[in-house]
């Protein structure tokens, strides 16, 4: 059989970023040290202070003070093949999806305190983009095991987290019955957040602790019209993802690639989103070959809100630093109160946005973000797709076993 020739090999590679993990007893493999992409400065400005009385990360109303001086909590969540359905995903306050690695988009749950945590998973490796929304809040990061960008980013901030691959089952439980139903084993580990309580106490890491509030909240005035029912995110060729306004419910609930309803197992419920973000990011590749770069800095990016949708800025810099949101003009922007949903989109080849108005409409949307100088430009990408695709069409052709000529004589006589 022929070698998969070494330049196509390095072009697919880079194409379809094919370094997904998984989720067992081992360790991920962790590569030599590499200096973190972003350094700890100090506190942010400006820095969203918490309304007294209201949820932080929803701006709703907690009239008993219950998550006043809480920590968030971020959930590492799997996603892809065998993982559905998900726990906690309609619980979470704040779910953040973008390409880690491979194909599929990872998932962050974050949740406003870990009193709010009833069951959690399945749970996956800790990655750094997700870590650089998280940290500014505060948030714990719960996952089983990590990559080395970001084990080195919790390292140099010298931020603890709760990772299954050190505290075992004391914080993370396996689902028996979900494996004997068939999910592989990696699909099968959860949380709770008693068992995360029980992973802070061998840290001696404390549950409470000051937070930023997510956004500025208040209350919007109803869209002119109702141009933005649909949201379709295509975070690679096999991945794209629904959001759909209901009149009657005023949020957008979500849908799997499948077209399937995103249930939360343990709820019982479909994700369901008052505001939903698309942060248009320039992206790469980096020095590992295949884990995705972002700029972090800022870029434009779309706001989804009461079946309506407009073009906004946004703005972070390094892993301490907050999301901050305006219009284009530069004015604050007022974010309904409510759950939300925040992709991060990088535009880069196989990727695809589509928003739909209520009359079926298809808008036209800003353009989207360019590469960083380690990304595949889209010609390159596609070339690599042929060339890969043409090298199996080969290999297939020669695995046909050769038909039998006596046969073949036998059949015309």
């Amino acid at each position: 059989m022929k070698r998969f020739p070494a330049a196509l090999m390095a072009a697919t590679l880079a194409l379809s970023l094919a370094g997904c993990s998984y989720l067992n007893t081992a360790p991920e493999s962790t590569p030599a040290p590499v200096q973190p992409t972003v350094t700890p400065t100090a506190t942010p400005e400006p820095t969203p202070t918490p309304e007294p009385g209201i949820n932080p990360l929803t701006g709703q109303e907690d009239p008993d003070g219950a998550l006043r001086g809480k920590r968030p909590v971020a959930v590492q969540i799997r996603t892809g093949d065998g993982t559905l359905p998900q726990w906690g995903i309609a619980r979470a306050d704040l779910v953040i999806e973008g390409v880690t690695e491979g194909s599929t988009a990872g998932m962050l749950a974050v949740f406003s305190s870990v009193d709010q945590i009833s069951k959690a998973g399945p749970v996956a490796p800790g990655r750094d983009l997700m870590l650089q929304f998280a940290l500014p809040l505060n948030a714990i990061p719960v996952h089983i095991d990590k990559n080395v960008y970001a084990y080195n980013l919790l390292n140099v901030l010298s931020y603890q987290d709760i990772d299954g691959y050190h505290t075992g089952t004391a914080a993370f439980a396996f689902d028996a019955d979900r494996q004997a139903s068939g999910y592989r084993e990696e699909n099968c580990w959860y949380t709770t957040g008693d068992l995360i309580k029980a992973g802070l106490d061998l840290y001696g890491t404390s549950a409470e602790g000051e937070t930023l509030q997510l956004f500025d909240f208040g209350n919007r005035e109803d869209p002119e019209t109702r141009n933005a029912t649909e949201l379709h995110i295509t975070f690679s060729d096999g991945d794209t993802e629904g959001f759909y306004y209901s009149v009657d419910d005023g949020v957008y609930f979500k849908t799997n690639t499948d077209g399937s309803q995103a249930m939360d197992a343990d709820a019982g419920e479909q994700a369901a989103f008052a505001n939903v973000f698309v942060l248009y990011a320039s992206s790469g590749v980096k020095d590992d070959g295949y884990t995705r770069q972002y700029d972090l800095s800022g870029g434009t990016g779309l706001y989804l809100t009461k079946g309506g949708w407009q073009e906004i800025r946004w703005t972070k810099g390094d892993a301490t630093a907050p999301l901050v949101l305006t219009d284009t003009e530069g004015n604050s922007l007022t974010v309904n109160r409510g759950k939300s949903f925040i992709g991060i989109w990088g535009g880069y080849y196989g990727q695809a946005l589509r928003v739909v108005a209520e009359d079926g409409t298809e808008q036209t949307l800003p353009e989207k973000p360019a590469l960083l100088e380690s990304g595949i430009s889209d010609e390159a990408a596609a070339q690599a797709k042929q060339d890969y695709d043409a090298y199996q069409a080969e290999l297939a052709a020669q695995m046909q076993p050769e038909s039998d000529p006596s046969a073949a004589e036998g059949g015309e006589g």
